[in-house]
This record gives structure tokens, C-alpha cells and sequence, in this order.
């Protein structure tokens, strides 16, 4: 018995040395990976490491993921994934300079004809054979281009549609291109993260953990200024959403922020504002409306008549610590504010009844017409803090199509907190109902 069990112990052992041996392998061929040098934004897809976070988590749940695959089909599963690519150990989608609203990619064909079966079975994408070996499939819209030949493709993902013919067949012929790791991407390369992105202001990455996404962005401070003392509202505990910000902006840029058919100054907004600003939606209340509808008299004249609606809003308050009563009269003028009601100009905001009150350090627009100011301040080193209880939300907002995608979910914290090199550090966690299995199958089943 303990002949077989040293046996079996050198079989497990050789066995993890060869897949981490493998792994390793992939990971310094994919810091290989060939991409534009005039790459401006990069994101990469670590597969291994999702493979690997999934299926330790799968051994350790095995009722839960095999109970939940064999209620599926498993041949049109098997059909979704056999599309003829070669699956690398990382993933990389690029932006290149001028092209900022466009992700390209490159991979490698395994077998072009069920590469062609999931352009058009599984992207729906329309085929053009061409005779000098290399294929466009397109979507409909066109913001979907695929250019390939029997042993790559060339892909590129937009919102807008743009001709970008030229610059897939560059990518697809790898014109230009430089090795990741020697490019200005080194933070991504080198990333074990399940998904990094990184452009020339931005580094941060995203991993999918039992029941929880973590995920951190760095971040050129910019504009951005700590505040002379960082204090922020004492909010209230349990609310749906808490948020503030400690943070005041260069001043002298001249901007102008348009809203509707609003407009306003940023040199003036930060003449009045003192570096703080907090909102937070505590819990559901009744407001009531004035609905105006039309009618015919007995005459056939059209006649106005006033009918009043009660229904549930959020109860939502938004502080900016600021020269309250200054700002107030500014934003009035600017026709935002009625002075006269004390509300929230109709036209800016016609969702609900929004009322403004004000004193010399605040300016605060609620929903609840007697809303008190918060007095109580708190020191805190944090540049920013939001806090999202999921399950009430989901609750509160009684929006079907939305409850669907948040059934999952529980709880969102996110962090920021200037850091001494100016920039803005900035982390948080997405919480999800069931601490055991990992959040990216559970985001994935739930949709």
C-alpha cells in the first residue's frame, strides 16, 4: 500500500511539474505576441489563468458546475467553442493611434473551414471569397470586419463604422509590428491578471475570484487636486448607494459644460465650490405629480385638466460642499434653478420633482422637499468612496430587464485615494451572492 501510494504521489508530482512546465512555456510565448507599434490602448485576455482560476474552483464545487452543464445541451456547446482558432495563452485587443473607437486583434487558424462555419453560424458575418487568398467577412452594420486568409485573421470591433481595410490588411500581414514585451505595454506583458488594460494614462487589470470581481486602475491625477482638508458628509448606514468625492480641479482651463440646453462656466462652478460633494439614495419614497392630459368639451374645445399621480422614487440627496447660497443664485441664473419654488428647473431633469436647499458651506438638491444638511463631517485620506448595496437596488428599481442582470450581484465598494507620484489609485470589489463559485461562470450562467 505504501509502494502505491509513493507511486501515485510521483505520478501527481510529475504530473503538476509538466502543466506548470507547460504553462510557463505559454506565458513566454505569449509575452511574444506580435502587436502595432503604433498601438495607442491595449487589453489582454489572460486564458490560462481564467482556465486555471475556473477549473480549481470547479474541483472544488463539482455539484455545482456539472449540475448546472448537464442540464444543457452538450453538442451545441461543443459546436460554439470548435471555431477553428488556435487559442493562445493571452489575448490581445489593441486601439492604434487615430483609430481610438476601434479594437483590432490577430489570431492564428487551426482549421479554416470551421473558422468559416463560425463567422457565419455563431457572428452571423456576410462572406466575400476573394481570388487572391484573402477573405472579408463583415456584419450587416459593418462595424464588424473580419479580413483572413487560410492560416490568420485580422479582426476589428467598433461602434462607429469606419473604413479600416487598409489597417486590417497590415495587421493581418503583421506590418510594423513589435513583440509585446518590447513594446510600451511591459505592465501588460508581464500582468498575471485575468484581464489587464493599459493605455499612456491608464494601467489596471480585473480578476474574477470565488464570488467576488476585484479590480484596480491607476490613473494620471491630471486636472485633479487634493482638497485642502479631506472631509466628507457623514452619510447615513444601510443606504442603497453612498458616494462623495475629496478632490478639487485646476482651476484656469476655461471649459464650458453643456446639458441640454444648459450651460455652464467651469472657472465660475469652481469659484463656488470648496472640494467635497456626496450623494446618496437612502430608500424608496412617494412623490406627487401633476399630470396634465387633454380633453373635448361639449363645445369641441380642447380643455386642459390637471389630474395628480402618486408613485415610488428613489430618495436621493446630492451635497456639494461649496459657497452654497453663491452657487445657487450662479445655477439660477444660468435657468437651472427656480428660485422661486426652490426646485430643480422641469426641463434639466423631468424624471422626478428635484428641490434645492442651500446655506453658506452647502448646496443640496433632494428628492424629499425638507431635506436636513448634513453637519457632521469626517476625515478620510481617500480621495473617493462608493458603496452600492445590489440587492436593495434591485429591489428599489423594480425594472425587470435590469432585475435580470443584478439577481447575481450584492454588493459594490470602490476606492481612490491620490497617491505621492500624482496619480489617482483606484480599487474596488464586486460582490456577488455566492461566495463559492467563480464570479466569472456566475455572471456568464446569469445572462
Amino acid at each position: 500500500m505504501k509502494k502505491f501510494l509513493k507511486i501515485t504521489a510521483v505520478i501527481v508530482i510529475s504530473l503538476l511539474i509538466f502543466f506548470a512546465g507547460v504553462l510557463k512555456y505559454r506565458r513566454y510565448q505569449a509575452e511574444q505576441t506580435l502587436i502595432p507599434r503604433n498601438a495607442a490602448a491595449i487589453i489582454k485576455i489572460n486564458v490560462d489563468e481564467l482556465y486555471r482560476t475556473i477549473a480549481s474552483n470547479m474541483l472544488g464545487n463539482p455539484g455545482y458546475y456539472f449540475k448546472s452543464d448537464f442540464k444543457k445541451d452538450s453538442s451545441s456547446t461543443r459546436d460554439k467553442f470548435n471555431n477553428g482558432i488556435k487559442v493562445p495563452a493571452s489575448i490581445y485587443f489593441y486601439t492604434i493611434e487615430g483609430k481610438s473607437q476601434i479594437y483590432f486583434s490577430r489570431f492564428e487558424i487551426k482549421d479554416i473551414n470551421d473558422f468559416e462555419n463560425a463567422l457565419r453560424d455563431l457572428m452571423h458575418l456576410e462572406i466575400t471569397k476573394r481570388t487572391e487568398g484573402t477573405n472579408i467577412a463583415k456584419s450587416k452594420q459593418g462595424n464588424v470586419a473580419v479580413y483572413y486568409n487560410s492560416k490568420s485573421a485580422a479582426i476589428s470591433l467598433s461602434v462607429k463604422v469606419e473604413n479600416v481595410d487598409g489597417i486590417l490588411m497590415d495587421i493581418l500581414n503583421q506590418k510594423n509590428f513589435i513583440k509585446v514585451k518590447d513594446s510600451k505595454f511591459k505592465y501588460s506583458a508581464k500582468s498575471l491578471s485575468h484581464l489587464t488594460f493599459e493605455t499612456a494614462h491608464h494601467q489596471g487589470s480585473i480578476d474574477f475570484e470565488n464570488g467576488a470581481v476585484n479590480f484596480s486602475d491607476e490613473l494620471r491625477s491630471g486636472d485633479i487636486l487634493p482638497p485642502n482638508k479631506s472631509l466628507h458628509n457623514q452619510l447615513s448606514f444601510g443606504s442603497t448607494i453612498s458616494f462623495w468625492l475629496n478632490a478639487n480641479l485646476k482651476p484656469g482651463n476655461h471649459k464650458i459644460y453643456q446639458f441640454n440646453n444648459f450651460s455652464f462656466e467651469q472657472d465660475s462652478l469652481l469659484k463656488y465650490y470648496n472640494g467635497n460633494l456626496d450623494f446618496e439614495w437612502t430608500n424608496s419614497i412617494t412623490q406627487t405629480d401633476s399630470v396634465i392630459t387633454y380633453e373635448y368639451n361639449d363645445d369641441f374645445e380642447k380643455v386642459e385638466k390637471v389630474s395628480l399621480r402618486k408613485r415610488n422614487i428613489p430618495s436621493i440627496s446630492v451635497n456639494i460642499g461649496s459657497k452654497g447660497n453663491d452657487l445657487k443664485n450662479y445655477l439660477a441664473g444660468q435657468g437651472l434653478i427656480n428660485l422661486d419654488s426652490n426646485t430643480v428647473n422641469k426641463n434639466s431633469f423631468p424624471l422626478y420633482k428635484v428641490f434645492v436647499n442651500s446655506d453658506q458651506e452647502n448646496l443640496n438638491f433632494s428628492t424629499i422637499k425638507k431635506q436636513n444638511i448634513p453637519i457632521k463631517k469626517i476625515e478620510s485620506s481617500d480621495l473617493l468612496y462608493l458603496n452600492v448595496d445590489l440587492i436593495k437596488l434591485n429591489k428599489q428599481l423594480e425594472i425587470p430587464l435590469i432585475s435580470n442582470y443584478l439577481k447575481t450581484l450584492k454588493r459594490l465598494e470602490v476606492k481612490g485615494r491620490l497617491t505621492n507620484n500624482k496619480k489617482v489609485n483606484i480599487s474596488g470589489q464586486l460582490e456577488l451572492k455566492n461566495g463559492d463559485i467563480n464570479a466569472l461562470y456566475q455572471i456568464l450562467k446569469g445572462l
